[in-house]
């Protein structure tokens, strides 16, 4: 079963954002021994990250953030910045590698200008 995360950015998690991750969160050994895929999926409607040909994470396309009030019905007591104008969701795994996919989006989202909340 995977786990759900969800960034509140300022600016939107794509691609790039995505590659930027794998260049902060990986080494440049564990980059050189190991093979790293970003592939976008339903013509954008998604992107996976593959290590060693394993799905570590898979980030939805990004949206509008809700309002304030929204926000609260939905997420509960997530602390969001007031320019937070875009709110991404993401799976990853249980398996150990999805340790990897969650360090990815975190890293992602703080690229963007934003903070991730881990949902269950």
């Amino acid at each position: 079963m995977p786990r759900n995360s969800v960034a509140f950015t300022r600016e939107p998690v794509d691609i790039e954002a995505l590659a930027s991750a794998v260049t902060t969160v990986l080494t440049p050994e564990e980059l050189a021994a190991t093979s790293v895929e970003i592939r976008p999926l339903d013509d954008g409607a998604a992107a996976q990250v593959l290590v060693a040909e394993q799905v570590v994470l898979t980030v939805l396309r990004p949206r509008l953030t809700p309002p304030p009030a929204e926000l609260a019905r939905v997420y509960g007591a997530i602390d969001v910045d007031a320019d937070a104008r875009w709110s991404t969701d993401c799976f990853v795994t249980w398996e150990p590698e999805g340790v990897i996919g969650v360090r990815l989006f975190e890293a992602a989202a703080a690229a963007r200008g934003g903070v991730t909340a881990h949902l269950g």
